[in-house]
């Protein structure tokens, strides 16, 4: 157990030349000034502490086991101290001004033991605690007002173009396109795609590159009921394979009814029954209704029709039923492209109701059509074209975030066993 306290003197000045008008805002300064300089003592107190228990006291050297080791060569003993060196840290409590202590290991190498403490990786400035409010908050802002806002609340904040280089390191980390281990207790798996603007344009209706998204749910009632199995951009279904095997226990795979997701589907987890998402057939009917040339009134009637028996029926039967009847009614009707559709997707369409009577399991990707807009709401506002590079950041850390990807929580940890106390006479 490392202690160490500091003890100094602070005085405020406050003055007025008509009342106290503005107290408020001139007390709000100072404890900008108050408090990085206060955490800039204690820190040097507790790296005097530190250097004590490795190097002994100064001019009296000595050896002994330290509470740290050489990132080098990861030996615990034989420190001598060698000088000091400025560094400047960006953290939560403000802009810290440190004169660090360099200590000297056998093996040649010479290191700050106090950045290692405070869990700041060699050349960077940002401590965790800020390093991961400022992830929190790119995940939600724009660079520019993620630094503004950082900078109100803690003081100080890296450049807009730092935050990018902050995402995408931490993108690296959470890896999102590497596989889980197996997750128990899978009820469903479900699996679609949106498009984002990012890389260079393929032409004047180019809408942007696929972002494939899979997910995990388990029981209502469940600790853990969403789990994020993984997710790419710009890439192949068939690179999703591998990230849905950690799944492979689930009772049902829902998708929106592509070729390439189905296709997906009877690779990564062959014998799991099949369901295409409800709402997207009624979505597609409307559709296909548009392309057999029925107007815009009696297309939107006869697709909420024909959608209202499929989904809403209670009993297999009853949707099978319903699907043949609409089946028979675009054949008399010589509806080409809504006849194919709705053979294509006839016999997936009543899986969650053959597997499970009561109606519970999942048979729509409503809540990852959720996800998806709020991936979009941050990554393909109007007007915004990303690099392929930094969308890809960008969508992993919003996802990983909002689903508390196990890589996310692990990442710039500003949570430990240290406390402090404060005494004011």
């Amino acid at each position: 157990m490392l202690r160490s306290e500091s003890t100094c003197v602070v005085q405020v000045d406050l003055r007025s030349p008509d009342g106290l008008k503005g107290w408020e805002r001139a007390l709000t300064e100072v404890r900008g000034d108050v408090i990085p300089a206060l955490a800039t003592r204690v820190l040097a107190s507790f790296e005097e502490t530190l250097l004590e228990r490795a190097c002994g006291r100064r001019r009296r050297p000595a050896s002994a086991a330290a509470p740290f080791g050489c990132p080098r060569c990861a030996a615990a003993s034989g420190f001598r101290r060698r000088g000091r060196r400025r560094r400047r840290v960006l953290s939560r409590v403000g802009r810290l001004e440190l004169r660090v202590a360099m200590v000297g290991c056998r093996c040649g190498h010479r290191f700050a033991p106090l950045l290692g403490a405070l869990g700041i990786a060699p050349r960077a400035r940002l401590a965790p605690g800020l390093a991961r409010r400022a992830l929190e908050l790119c995940s939600e802002l724009p660079y520019a007002r993620a630094a503004a806002q950082l900078r109100r609340e803690a003081g100080a904040a890296p450049s807009p173009r730092s935050l990018g280089r902050l995402v995408r390191r931490a993108a690296a980390l959470i890896a999102l396109d590497q596989p889980r281990s197996p997750l128990s207790g899978i009820e469903a798996v479900l699996v679609d795609e949106t498009r984002v603007r990012a890389g260079p344009r393929k032409g004047p209706d180019d809408r942007g590159r696929e972002l494939k998204i899979g997910l995990a749910l388990r029981a209502s009632g469940a600790a853990r009921r969403i789990e994020l199995l993984g997710a790419n951009l710009a890439e192949s279904w068939a690179s999703l394979a591998p990230l849905l095997r950690a799944a492979r226990d689930a009772r049902i795979v829902v998708t929106d009814g592509e070729w390439g997701a189905r296709a997906l589907v009877a690779a990564a987890l062959p014998g799991i029954p099949h369901q295409v998402c409800t709402f997207h057939v009624r979505h597609s009917l409307d559709h296909r209704l548009w392309q057999d040339g029925v107007p815009f009134a009696r297309r939107r009637a006869l697709a909420a029709q024909l959608g209202n028996a499929i989904e809403f029926a209670r009993t297999a039967t009853a949707a099978e039923q319903a699907l043949a009847a609409a089946l028979r009614h675009a054949e008399r009707r010589q509806w080409r492209h809504t006849t194919r559709h709705l053979r294509e997707v006839a016999p997936h369409l009543a899986t969650w109701l053959r597997l499970d009577g009561s109606g519970r399991l999942a048979h729509t990707t409503s809540l990852l059509e959720r996800t998806m807009r709020e991936v979009n709401r941050r990554v393909d506002p109007v007007g915004v074209r990303w690099s392929l590079e930094g969308a890809r950041a960008m969508t992993t850390l919003v996802l990983a975030r909002r689903f508390a990807h196990p890589r996310w929580l692990r990442l710039c940890q500003d949570h430990g066993p240290t406390t402090s106390r404060v005494r004011i006479s």
